[in-house]
Order: structure tokens, then sequence, then C-alpha cells
């Protein structure tokens, strides 16, 4: 996620320093930049001045004191390990300004029990998608003691990113997305684990219906067009019979056989002999495409 987020400050103009302890990383960083420029460049979405540019705003380094001193907003994207993270805030509370704001990229880690640091109110969390340099949203979740000027500064540093930010007012597990992507992935497993129909069919049920919607339609607003009268029924009769279960048989399963998906090769679908970066590009291209399509809505 740090590179792809670093590629996404420095495309729109800010200057950006990459931190990394390992000289390695920051190479497959470099690369790994460099194809996602590539990628937007060929899908006509930036032009060859941009790539110039993004790469002429963009520092790596491996120098932390350094980074750390010139920084006015840090997005730390390092391992979810608590003494990772306090080790890390512990060192950038001591060198960075005392007005720089520490945004934390954590996905499920409630960095607001995990992290101290002088000044609290400059701390938020900014959980981006994968990739963060093309999924537009980002999750912002409020610790008990940010400022309302930290809350407000974040939000307009990603609006001017191009993303779309939402507010979580509190930390909670899985926030947003994850809570409803669970929720989602809990039932479709069910529904296979019971037999009732195919992996690839419970897919092509969602992409054909709900997924032609929510670019442009929540799963609440589409009961003002249902009507929320016919949403209540359903639920009732529908809602105590959904898998409410904490087992998970399909991705037990898939885990023991070591069956993990594109990145070993197999998972529900079968990707051996192919290119992980090819996969990963033409996923990103059907991407690219949608958000051409939403932005003419």
């Amino acid at each position: 996620m740090g590179h792809s987020i670093a590629q996404d400050f420095a495309a729109h103009g800010y200057p950006t320093i990459l931190y990394d302890q390992s000289a390695g990383q920051l190479e497959t960083a470099r690369e790994l930049i460099k194809g996602n420029l590539q990628l937007l460049k060929d899908e006509g979405m930036i032009t060859a001045a941009d790539i110039k540019n993004t790469h002429e705003l963009l520092v790596y380094t491996d120098k932390f004191e350094d980074a750390a001193r010139q920084a006015q907003f840090i997005v730390e994207a390092v391992p979810e390990v608590p003494d990772i993270k306090q080790a890390l805030y512990e060192e950038l509370d001591k060198l960075c300004s005392a007005d720089a704001i520490f945004s934390s990229t954590t996905s499920g880690m409630n960095i607001y029990e995990v992290v101290e640091i002088s000044n609290p109110g400059r701390l938020i969390i900014g959980h981006f998608c994968n990739p963060a340099h093309i999924i537009p949203l980002v999750e912002i979740v409020l610790g008990p003691e940010t400022s309302a000027e930290t809350l407000e500064f974040t939000r307009k540093v990603f609006e001017s990113l191009d993303h779309v930010p939402v507010v979580l007012k509190q930390y909670t597990i899985g926030f947003i997305v994850n809570r409803l992507n669970t929720a989602l992935a809990r039932e479709a497993n069910y529904i296979v684990e019971q037999g009732w129909a195919s992996p690839e069919d419970v897919d092509k049920a969602m992409s054909n219906n709900a997924g032609l919607k929510l670019a442009f339609e929540g799963p609440l607003e589409l009961y003002d067009h249902i009507g929320w009268d016919l949403g209540k029924l359903g639920g009732m009769f529908l809602a105590p019979l959904l898998c409410n279960t904490t087992a998970t048989a399909l991705p037990d399963r898939l885990c023991a056989e070591g069956n993990l998906g594109v990145k070993t090769g197999k998972g529900l679908k079968d990707y051996t002999g192919l290119d992980r970066s090819e996969v990963q590009n033409n996923r990103n291209r059907k991407i690219l495409k949608v958000i051409k399509t939403v932005k003419q809505f």
C-alpha cells in the first residue's frame, strides 16, 4: 500500500518522500510505481509529462530522520504489529514538527489504544483501499481526541487526491467497508457450502445485478427505490435465516490446501502459469474502465 499511496500524492503535485528501512524494498517500490504509471498511461488516464512530474516529486530514502523532519503530513503503512507501530510513532513524535499530522493506513487495528504521542489531536486513521492509486474511497476513522482541525485538513488532503473520504465517527473493528464485505462474503460462502449454487454463479449474481448499481448507489439508498415497506417485509422472513456462523468452511478448506488465490497460483480459480503482475493489471484495467464510466454520471 505504501508505494501506491506515495505515488498518488506525487501524481497530484505533492513533494513526497517514500521511506523504508530496506533499500531492496525501495527498489521494488520504484519498479511497481513505474508499472502503475505505465498502465495509467496505456489506459489514457495520464500523459508522459504526468509520469515525468510524478517521478520528479517522489524521493526514495532509507534515511528516517531526514524524512521525518521534512514531513508535514505523514502516512504510516507499516505492518499491523503493535510494537512496530508504537516504536515508529515514538520516533516520529520526537522528530516531526509540532503541527505535523499522523495518518495511519491501518485496516483494522485500534491505533488509538496502541499509539501514544504528545498531541493525540493530530492522530487520525486514513484507510486507503487497494490499489490505493486507483480506488477512490478513503475511510477516515476518528480517535477520541482527534481534533476537528485534523479531520478537516485530512479530508481536504484526500479530496485533493481525487479520493472520496467517508468518516467513521469512532473506531469500530472492520470500519465500514470490511464489515460490509465480511457480511456479504459470509453469506456467499454459505450458499456455496450448502451446495445451492456454484462459486461462479454466486459471483455472476452479484456482478450482473448489484454490481451494476453499486458504482452510484449504496445498499441503503437501494431501499429508497425498492420501498422500505418491502425491504422491512423481506427482512422479517429472510434475516433470521441468513448465515450467522463464525465458522468458515470454504475459506478454511482453501487455506488448508494452500490455495490462497492469485498469489499462490490457485484459489477458487486456477491461475497456474499466469504472470501474477499481468493478472493484477488485467483486474486494474477493468477497475479503470468502470471509473471512467462512473465519471460520466
